[in-house]
């Protein structure tokens, strides 16, 4: 039975042979594929967002600040594993020019398998000893090779820009995780219950994505030779990852090590909302560089699509944000209670640097990556770390959990300064000037909306009139000043139907 459009796969494993041909698929359709991919991990990734927040709204109410801070701790180790695991090894298949052999989808099984398993077990001979937040932390831990089992299935789908199984497996995995702890934490397992949520959906993420790829099930086996090969761009790739990973752990550490875990839960709850216009840039992400990848194999110059990414990406996250920027501080206590009003004070701020860095880095990042530059990103992501972690950690005793979405948007402007001066070298783009309009109006949106206060004493009655008043003012301004760019994407809407 098909769940949730997720399919076994009808054709048969393709073999080594047939996956060293090369790939035949033309750049206009190269573009048609990502485009359909980023719209469908959008679309797709809203609805699980949607499953996340109403899923978060109900865990908030049974279970305490602490408990999610326990969680958010066990998290950050977790994919702290996830990441070494990881290798970068799937990064240096995606960019080839030929389908990966079954030789080399089996190597990347293998080694990432073989180190999930040694790290979880690692994590879980300390966590056991290390109290309540060690022994949740060791529960967690045992998705780590659950997670690793899905490496080679994930690269065949992305290679061939199959994004629509991709789609379904992290909505699935959404519904599944929410609804296990729900129900665990309802039936009185506390803060055991969310962490177990973790296992359970990366055995269900893990078992569809194995149905939904061409591969059908792979044995592991290591070939060093293989291994040796692919490690090259593989290390590259994986720096900015790690440099990514230090940044985003270091924040988590700063706000536990100075507030404590229930700071610490105030700032996972804001990271969980601000999911909510992330998965914009999460889709764009992911499609730009398999897409630009292809592209550049096939010989293409991908300077418009750069540009063309980088309008329709500032267009839709500024629709996003700046509602959520004005209306947060009402929403949050309003949705989750009282005690979480703290919640809401990074996120304005986080909004406004998400508003300019996220499409600058998602139009170029992949477009870098594509052309073997790791070295800009991974430049990027150190100083938005050296700026992020210190300044949270300077701010946050005069501030509180607002220090961290400053210094987030503070790092987040600094990044887009290194990423648009590397492009405009390269291509001679200003990329700047081609979000300038769009960033402008979602900045004065959120503005009008912010000292339109509506005279209610409800703060949920006043957050969603404020939301409505911000995404009104931005749909007045952009067909006023940038008609361009909204005919251009609901025409590129139009052409996907």
């Amino acid at each position: 039975m098909p769940i949730l459009g997720v399919h076994p796969p009808a054709r048969p494993a393709m073999s080594s042979h047939a996956q060293q041909m090369p790939e035949m698929d033309s750049p206009a359709t190269i573009r048609d594929r990502g485009a359909v991919g980023a719209v469908l991990l959008t679309v797709r990734a809203a609805a699980g967002q949607v499953v996340a927040f109403a899923g978060t709204l109900v865990l908030a109410h049974q279970l305490s600040p602490r408990s999610f801070g326990l969680v958010a701790f066990g998290a950050t180790v977790v994919v702290i594993g996830d990441f070494f695991a990881d290798g970068g090894l799937g990064a240096t298949l995606i960019r080839k020019a030929r389908h990966p052999t079954v030789e080399e989808l089996q190597t990347l099984l293998s080694a990432q398998l073989g180190m999930a398993t040694l790290l979880a077990l690692a994590i879980t001979a300390v966590g056991v000893q290390a109290g309540t937040a060690g022994a949740v932390t060791a529960v967690m831990a045992c998705s780590l090779p659950l997670l690793a089992l899905r490496a080679p299935h994930a690269i065949a789908l992305e290679r061939e820009l199959r994004y629509a199984p991709i789609a379904s497996v992290d909505f699935t995995e959404s519904l599944v995780y929410y609804g296990w702890a729900i129900g665990a934490v309802w039936l009185g397992w506390g803060v055991w219950g969310l962490a177990s949520a973790a296992v359970v959906r990366a055995l269900t993420g893990s078992v569809l994505m194995t149905m939904a790829s061409p591969l059908h099930v792979l044995t592991p086996r290591l070939d060093v030779a293989t291994l040796r090969s692919m490690l090259g761009f593989g290390i590259r790739f994986q720096a900015v990852g790690l440099a990514a990973l230090a940044r985003t752990q270091g924040v988590n550490l700063v706000v536990a090590a100075v507030g404590g875990a229930q700071m610490l839960g105030y700032w996972s709850l804001a990271n969980r909302v601000l999911q909510a216009p992330f998965w914009v840039f999460q889709a764009l992400w992911r499609v730009s560089y398999p897409t630009m990848a292809r592209l550049r194999a096939l010989g293409e110059d991908t300077r418009h699509v750069v540009e063309r990414l980088a309008r329709m990406t500032a267009l839709v996250s500024a629709a996003v944000l700046a509602p959520l920027a004005a209306s947060a501080h009402a929403l949050v206590p309003a949705l989750f209670g009282a005690p979480w009003a703290q919640a809401a004070d990074p996120m304005p701020w986080a909004c406004a640097g998400l508003m300019v860095s996220g499409p600058i880095s998602v139009a170029t990042a992949g477009y870098l990556y594509s052309e073997l530059d790791a070295r800009t990103p991974l430049r990027a992501t150190i100083v938005n770390g050296l700026i992020w972690v210190p300044l949270t950690a300077v701010l946050i005793g005069p501030l509180g959990v607002a220090a961290a979405g400053i210094a987030w948007m503070v790092a987040s402007w600094a990044e887009a300064v290194i990423f648009a001066r590397a492009l405009r070298r390269r291509e001679a783009l200003r990329i700047e000037r081609v979000i300038l309009v769009p960033v402008a109006i979602g900045f004065a949106a959120a503005v009008v909306a912010g000292i339109t206060s509506p005279p209610f004493s409800s703060d949920l009655a006043v957050g969603i009139v404020t939301a409505g008043v911000a995404l009104i003012a931005f749909t007045a301004l952009s067909l006023a000043f940038n008609r361009r760019d909204v005919h251009a994407a609901a025409r590129r809407m139009r052409s996907l139907r």
